[in-house]
């Protein structure tokens, strides 16, 4: 059922409570439920966007320059973060869970294996078809981007998945509503977690409603999934006995904070007929978009001792001097007034040529009005047969709509798009601020740190593709005319995967949580969270937040079963 949080009146308790209601919190609490426990599932906003719960996540600082506003990034309401998300769904590969000396203070307490095998489950929550991540196992999908160019060092052949896309709160808000032991309470926010005396464990959680009314919770098993900074933020907000903030007994909480490094620094000039190019989005067997990445071989990432990089081609920037009416038509939607309902507001803003942290496109220029009114006069006929083939796609399709758009290129030049690993660092973090949101809650300063190598990373992946494709003669990068690790560095920014800060661990002093989330020394007290990954890989985290969410199902199903 649905709760109004304002007409709780008295504490409430159940097997399990979980605070936040996004794809971990409503994944973990349907898959509970329907094991037979009763699960409260706590939401600090409401099933529509309330402006007043939203500013309760706004940082009291952040480099500007390097993160994005909060107002941007995350989301507090039914479906959490889904609400404004895209819709990609990536794994993680086997290398990410393998220690790498070349990057420093990692390792991962799980194995690649032991994960792999929820990501048919994770598939089927995400509505984003089969599992299968890899052209050549579609068994309908060409192995290769473009002909000559075969799977090696580099493969043309990795699949990013997409969700319908799956906003988590419209989804599965009736199955809430009806499952019996899921009690869905709205607009209560929890404000601490409560130890036990002696630090013994969790007593209760201390909640309150927007207008300050106090609700206490009390439960057996207790799990935050409220994002990485949120979760983050409580944990360090709530005190043991001692003093120390609930989780840092090794001064892990807080730091390693990642994201990931993305932009466009080059273009892929292909040799190959330009009608042969997979330049945009394919369907799977089943109808699922998928969209093709370069990316390098495990092998030979080992080899060279590269990060992990993936690549895929793009169009230009909307905003900017490009010459396409369907460009320009793109361009003058999101930049009119009915932008706000055309794509989420980040990346509407980022298309439309402003710079935001963390997004890969902005930041370019715009070009004056008459010149894209130009481009469309001249080409009216692809104008108008994308206004009305894509609106029909993304807007009037049921079922799946196509997650974006791709414009075809007859020289065969493409924007090469870099969704790189951003390389774990100690000063990296997220910590208190002397300053309080409305309900009493310190705020947070964002401090994101990048380095040389993670630039040098980049740099590195760039050389490798071109001279993957020079060496079997079906094209090559070609850069613009700033310097490529400066190009690189302007780039740089996070805010959007919010990775590291409660990372795993074996040992107690090597971090926050255990290899089944549950924070050390404190069993009852669990994160379902990117938060918990000690590296973030070149996948945008969504899918593995589930995928990890849907292990710490069955552990909590065994333990309280």
């Amino acid at each position: 059922m649905i709760i109004d949080g304002r007409t709780v009146d008295a504490p409430l308790d159940s097997h399990v409570a979980i605070v936040g209601s996004g794809p971990a919190g409503i994944v973990l609490a349907l898959e509970l439920a329907e094991a037979g426990l009763d699960v409260l599932l706590l939401e600090s906003g409401r099933e529509r966007f309330d402006a007043r719960a939203q500013a309760l996540s706004d940082a009291a600082w952040w480099d500007s320059e390097r993160h994005a506003p909060m107002a941007l990034a995350v989301r507090r309401q039914v479906g959490g973060t889904s609400a404004i998300w895209g819709g990609r769904c990536v794994p993680y590969d086997p290398v990410d869970f393998e220690y790498r000396p070349w990057i420093v203070d990692h390792r991962w307490a799980v194995s690649f294996d032991e994960v792999a095998r929820y990501f048919p489950r994770a598939c089927e929550w995400f509505a984003c078809g089969r599992a299968v991540f890899d052209a050549t196992q579609t068994g309908v999908l060409p192995s290769s981007i473009v002909p000559g160019l075969p799977n090696g060092d580099v493969q043309s052949s990795a699949l990013e998945r997409w969700s319908r896309p799956t906003q988590f709160g419209r989804e599965y808000r009736e199955r809430l509503r009806r499952t019996p032991r899921v009690r869905l309470v709205t607009g209560v926010t929890c404000t601490a977690i409560v130890a036990a005396p002696r630090g013994e464990g969790v007593d209760r959680l201390a909640c309150r409603t927007l207008d300050g009314r106090p609700v206490e919770v009390r439960a057996r098993r207790y799990v935050l999934a409220c994002g990485g900074i949120e979760t983050t933020r409580l944990l360090l907000a709530s005190r043991r006995d001692d003093g120390c903030p609930i989780g840092n007994h090794s001064d892990h909480l807080g730091r390693w904070y990642m994201g990931h490094l993305e932009g466009v620094v080059a273009a892929v000039r292909f040799r190959t007929p330009p009608e042969a190019t997979i330049y945009g989005y394919e369907r799977d067997a089943d109808g699922t978009y998928v969209r093709r990445r370069l990316t390098f071989s495990c092998a030979f990432q080992r080899e060279r001792g590269l990060p992990n990089v993936a690549g895929w081609l793009v169009h230009p920037e909307p905003a900017g001097a490009h010459g396409s009416g369907v460009l320009s038509v793109a361009y003058l939607a999101l930049a009119s007034p009915l932008g706000r309902y055309l794509a989420p507001e980040a990346l509407r803003r980022a298309m439309t040529g402003e710079r935001v942290p963390g997004v890969p496109f902005g930041g370019g220029g715009r070009a004056p009005l008459r010149e894209h009114l130009r481009n469309i006069v001249r080409d009216l006929g692809p104008a108008a047969r994308f206004v009305c083939e894509f609106g029909v796609k993304r807007f009037l399709a049921r079922g799946r709509r196509a997650p974006g758009f791709a414009v075809y290129n007859p020289g065969n030049v493409y924007p090469l798009q870099y969704h790189a690993e951003h390389l774990p660092r100690r000063d990296s973090r997220v910590t208190l601020d002397d300053s309080r949101d409305e309900l009493g809650v310190p705020r947070v300063r964002l401090e994101i740190r990048y380095g040389d190598r993670d630039v040098e990373g980049v740099a590195a992946a760039h050389a490798e593709w071109d001279a993957y494709l020079r060496r079997h003669g079906v094209g090559w990068l070609e850069y613009g005319p700033d310097d490529l690790r400066e190009a690189i560095r302007r780039r740089m920014g996070g805010g959007f995967h919010q990775i590291g800060t409660t990372r795993m661990s074996e040992r107690p002093e090597d971090g926050v949580v255990d290899r089944n989330l549950a924070v050390h020394g404190c069993p009852a007290l669990s994160v379902a969270s990117s938060s918990v990954f000690p590296t973030s890989g070149q996948a945008n985290s969504t899918f593995m937040i589930v995928v990890f969410a849907l292990r710490l199902a069955d552990h909590l199903k065994a333990q309280l079963r």
